[in-house]
């Protein structure tokens, strides 16, 4: 019954002058994934409006927070005492959870419009339902998220052309071999963590069956931009793929060279020892 009241509550029907009304959207990133699953199981406090990914629950009258699976919550309405009682509440269902919001983003949605349209941070609807909340949550979540995967692999970059000015200045003692691995291994990790992530960056599947939810969505993703975004990181991801083959071929040829400088001294104690042997005779 709660659930059927909470659906009610999003507007179905085109809005008239009187009943236009404005949405102020705080979207942040919490953490890695969030287990919708095992959420709805367990969160019982409030009602669905949608079970569907991306997820929205009722927080209060007229305040609404919509889930991705991949570590976003979009608030509608939502003040911020209440986004950080729900983020805390939410937080034991969130993989390597984040509670200080370090990626975030803002937009505006009014309707009432005679014309649907996005720019300039701001989205104008003619009407608003549950499936355009989720179009509009699932977009910012999306470029959000984004952020987040953009500003981690900027920092790998960063470390990496550390190492390599390190192994340029012929600083090998600065750089042991146990460390060049590690960071290898966590550039490695990245790049698959983001890569996997990147998949579920698909359109919703709502915009399937509906046109106009289909144009909302492209104009959504022109406006922040996400396709530029998505090529700059594949770029990069690139970028740190070769980058690392070039380090482990460093690797394989050090310690190729130190197998040899071993054989070479074995070589010379077994002569020593030989040479020995024989003048002592």
């Amino acid at each position: 019954m709660m659930e059927e009241q909470a659906k009610k509550e999003i507007v179905k029907k085109p809005l008239s002058k009187k009943l236009r009304k404005s949405f102020s959207i705080f979207s942040c990133y919490l953490g890695e994934k969030i287990d919708l699953k095992k959420l709805q199981e367990n969160l019982k406090k409030y009602p669905f409006v949608t079970r569907d990914s991306p997820i929205i629950l009722k927080l209060a009258l007229g305040q609404y927070a919509v889930l991705t699976k991949f570590g976003v919550v979009t608030f509608w309405n939502t003040p911020k005492r209440l986004q950080k009682e729900f983020i805390q509440e939410i937080s034991p269902f969130v993989e390597k959870f984040e509670k200080n919001c370090p990626y975030f983003d803002t937009l505006k949605v009014f309707t009432g419009k005679e014309i649907e349209d996005v720019k300039f941070g701001k989205v104008y609807l003619t009407k608003i339902d549950k499936e355009k909340v989720q179009v509009i949550s699932f977009v910012i979540s999306q470029s959000v998220a984004l952020e987040k995967f953009e500003k981690e692999i900027e920092q790998r970059i960063f470390e990496l052309e550390k190492l390599i000015l390190i192994l340029r200045l012929g600083k090998l003692r600065a750089l042991r071999e146990k460390e060049l691995l590690r960071e290898i291994g966590d550039i490695l990790a990245l790049r698959q963590r983001t890569i996997s992530h990147l998949s579920l960056f698909d359109k919703p599947e709502t915009t399937w069956e509906r046109p106009d939810l289909e144009k909302l969505y492209n104009k959504l993703f022109y406006e922040f931009e996400l396709e530029d975004r998505f090529d700059i990181l594949n770029e990069k991801i690139r970028f740190l793929a070769d980058h690392n083959k070039l380090l482990l071929d460093f690797i394989s040829t050090q310690r190729g060279h130190f197998l040899e400088t071993i054989i070479i001294v074995l070589i010379l104690i077994e002569l020593l020892i030989f040479i020995g042997e024989t003048f002592l005779k």
